[in-house]
């Protein structure tokens, strides 16, 4: 069963979520957890966005996924956006010889524990903040 969510719930739960990653933050504790926060922050926005824009009253309106890819190729994102998503097409474990996460998968990483590349991690984080930044003045 997926859950239906109005839009209204969508825009509160990505602000709490945003909000907690940053205390998280500020506290130099966890930064998977903060990235895992972030990156649903990032989903909600981009799913509220969607369903406003359609004109839609839930979520049952949508696809069920995690692609922040597909969702913000829906929302035709502006350019400068569409290159921090480019940017980011796999982060890279850490000490795995190459091995690689792809952006749709990153929330499975952080909530299973999965150590990424300090570099690509920071970059993903960075862009989930551009994502929910953009949500928010859009």
């Amino acid at each position: 069963m997926v859950l239906q969510v109005g839009v209204k719930a969508l825009k509160k739960r990505r602000d709490e979520l945003k909000a907690s990653a940053e205390s998280l933050v500020a506290h130099g504790t966890d930064a998977a957890t903060a990235g895992l926060l972030l990156f649903y922050a990032a989903e909600c926005g981009l799913k509220e966005r969607l369903l406003f824009r359609r004109g839609a009253r839930d979520s049952g309106a949508l696809e069920p996924t995690h692609d922040l890819r597909k969702l913000a190729k829906e929302l035709n994102l502006p350019r400068a956006l569409d290159e921090v998503l480019r940017q980011l097409k796999n982060c890279r474990l850490h000490g795995s010889g190459g091995a690689s996460i792809a952006l749709a998968d990153l929330h499975q990483a952080w909530r299973y524990g999965a150590k990424l590349d300090g570099t690509d991690e920071k970059e993903a984080t960075e862009a989930l903040r551009a994502l929910i930044k953009w949500c928010e003045q859009d």
